[in-house]
């Protein structure tokens, strides 16, 4: 890849890694704390610096409860700004968790229904 085609992809990856930190109201520092690694380096990956490793991507992914798809730009933005982390979180959990919270969460909605 040439040197300018590489950094048009750190600048498109910095951007939506910065929209994803922001829309999850987090700082350069929490985001690096939660990928375990430097803040600095946040901040390289936003500004187009850097381009993180395949671990790197992975982690950041993880630290911001987002798919890796998605800070690739392969899933918009904007779709997940309408799902709560939490809901993020339980689609990666086992089988037998997601029953568990289907079945919670019907409950919940009953209740909600009969009122």
């Amino acid at each position: 890849m040439s040197s300018q085609k590489n950094q048009a992809a750190g600048n498109e990856f910095g951007r939506r890694l910065q929209s994803l930190r922001e829309m999850r109201g987090l700082t350069q520092l929490q985001v690096g704390e939660r990928a375990k690694m430097a803040s600095a380096s946040i901040s390289h990956f936003e500004t187009g610096q850097r381009i993180p490793s395949l671990e790197s991507l992975v982690k950041l992914a993880n630290a911001l409860e987002v798919s890796t798809d998605a800070l690739l730009g392969r899933s918009p933005v904007e779709a997940l700004a309408q799902v709560d982390p939490i809901f993020l979180r339980a689609s990666h959990a086992s089988a037998e968790t997601l029953e568990t919270l289907k079945r919670v969460t019907a409950a919940i909605l009953a209740g909600v229904d009969q009122k």
